[in-house]
């Protein structure tokens, strides 16, 4: 009789773990797709950094939106944070700035962001 038991009790167990893992499994596929979106104030930033650098018009309201939309279609949000940081670290003058310009990596990077800034100011403006 305890035998018995004892199967059914390793059984559920058993169960239970594999419920948990599938479970674990459908919360990180939310969060990652949680994480593409780009956060409100970010896009805010950008549009509004747009604008000033353009005219302040809601021409130029539409236009600066529209190119954050299409950078938002192309690349995650961690990549853009990513390109943005390495965008700021290159305007360090001096030895400091050669490891974010010069290494493959970096390169990459900036090409890529370069690459789909000139596609959104094609599609957008």
């Amino acid at each position: 009789m305890s035998k018995n038991i004892f199967k059914i009790l390793l059984l559920f167990l058993t169960l239970v773990l594999f419920a948990c893992e599938k479970k674990e499994d459908k919360v990180s596929e939310n969060t990652e797709s949680i994480q593409t979106k780009f956060p409100t104030y970010t896009k805010a930033e950008y549009v509004m950094a747009c604008m000033a650098s353009n005219q302040n018009t809601p021409e130029y309201l539409h236009k600066c939106s529209c190119s954050i939309d299409y950078i938002e279609s192309q690349m995650s949000y961690d990549e853009y944070i990513n390109a943005e940081t390495l965008m700021s670290l290159r305007q360090i003058e001096g030895e400091k700035s050669l490891l974010f310009k010069a290494s493959p990596n970096a390169k990459e990077i900036f090409t890529n962001l370069q690459n789909i800034l000139a596609e959104a100011e094609m599609e957008c403006f």
